[in-house]
């Protein structure tokens, strides 16, 4: 295994997430009529920390017969099964044979959120017995993809980048027959000139996470949520996140509020997140939910809100927990999280790769962009995960893909 490292502040920090690259401006609203949906469900029968947010949201008395009453109850029914994390993996087709022998890239860039997405991509190619190239990189997508070009590999793995970043690399790698596979990007390689070969954890993906978490807002809080949502809508997965969430409220709950606080990725560096989110709270103080679009947007806000004696009675939710924002939980200054499972997404890249070396088709590939997830809804289901630095992907996920791939 081959490890090349640069050095620098990195331009890539949204990999907190592994979300992608993007611009396009996003909307606050609060209050409508319409909504989007239809992405599959992924998770299993509920637990009982399901059954508490149910319970509490019953406990409040809502009108019979009226809009927000039939909201609150298709919110209940949308979140009755998102507490049990999925046990199976996307992928149902056996490989036709044990796949060739491969040489293998991974573009890792410095974030945590790369590293724990390698560690999946390197347990993958271990188990399947291909050669391994890791290209490290900081500021520099393209330079990194370059080189994985010039070493001749066979596929190349990339996270969090859009193609425009890498356009001239791809070509340079389609003129040799190199592969290029990508999860955390909003492209979509069905679509008219998509370049890539797969891509997961795309924005089907994230508008069910948004919607589900505004679901479950709204079954928390009876119908009765004025919500502040902290993104950075520069990235166009967290504005898809924002539209879903959006949609949702609208759909669902004509009594509640949603407002966006737009930021951006300066100010995240710069570490003015918290006073932002307490800033806000003083402007309106009816908001009593806070939606993180993602985890590290969230830092420092819960030790912020308290010292401003502002965080009693606001409920702090969010998308893709970390291992510290399950402690908060677990210390009951957070309450329900989604799950992203990283190292699954490695694994599922190279059984991408392991189809087209056999020149099967791939016709789960769509279907298993949407990452299996569920949300943390209690202490109890927190502190067992704290120790795993989040949630890797289904249990024995490793045993049923070499299962697959017959080795």
């Amino acid at each position: 295994m081959k490890v090349t490292s640069t050095l620098g502040a990195s331009l890539l920090v949204l990999s907190l997430v592994a979300a992608a690259c993007g611009s396009d401006d996003a909307a606050s609203s609060s209050g409508g009529d319409t909504a989007t949906s239809g992405a599959a469900q992924v998770s299993t029968p509920a637990d009982t920390a399901a059954a508490d947010t149910t319970a509490a949201a019953a406990d409040t008395t809502v009108a019979a017969d009226t809009p927000a009453a039939a909201g609150l109850a298709a919110a209940i029914a949308a979140t009755s099964d998102l507490a049990t994390p999925p046990s199976k993996i996307g992928p149902t087709i056996p490989l036709t044979s044990a796949p060739p022998a491969k040489t293998v890239a991974w573009l890792e860039c410095s974030l945590p959120s790369c590293q724990v997405i390698g560690k999946g991509f390197k347990a993958a190619a271990a188990a399947i017995g291909w050669k391994l190239e890791v290209i490290s990189f900081t500021d520099s997508a393209a330079a990194a993809a370059q080189q994985a070009v010039d070493l001749g590999v066979d596929y190349i793995a990339i996270t969090g980048t859009a193609p425009a970043l890498i356009q001239d690399q791809i070509d340079a790698a389609d003129a040799k027959g190199i592969g290029f596979y990508s999860c955390y990007d909003t492209s979509d390689p069905a679509a008219e000139g998509g370049v890539f070969r797969m891509q997961c954890g795309d924005e089907a993906g994230v508008a069910l996470a948004g919607e589900n978490l505004s679901n479950l807002v709204i079954a928390d809080s009876a119908g009765a949520a004025n919500v502040l949502m902290v993104n950075i809508p520069d990235f166009a997965v967290l504005k898809i996140e924002a539209d879903s969430s959006d949609a949702t409220y609208k759909a669902n709950c004509p009594d509640c509020t949603f407002t966006e606080l737009k930021l951006t990725l300066e100010q995240l560096l710069a570490g003015e997140i918290p006073g932002a989110v307490v800033a806000s709270i003083q402007s309106d103080p009816s908001i009593n939910y806070v939606h993180f679009s993602f985890d590290g947007i969230a830092g420092g806000v819960v030790s912020v809100l308290q010292d401003a004696d502002l965080l009693e009675g606001r409920t702090l939710v969010g998308v893709d927990f970390s291992a510290a924002i399950l402690q908060d939980i677990v210390d009951g200054n957070q309450k329900f999280w989604s799950a992203n499972p990283k190292e699954y997404s490695g694994w599922l890249m190279i059984d991408a790769m392991a189809r087209q070396s056999l020149g099967m088709d791939n016709p789960e590939e769509r279907t298993n962009a949407v990452l299996p997830s569920f949300f943390v809804q209690s202490p109890e289901q927190a502190e067992p995960l704290i120790a795993t630095d989040g949630w890797p992907g289904p249990e024995g996920m490793a045993e049923q893909f070499k299962t697959l791939w017959g080795v």
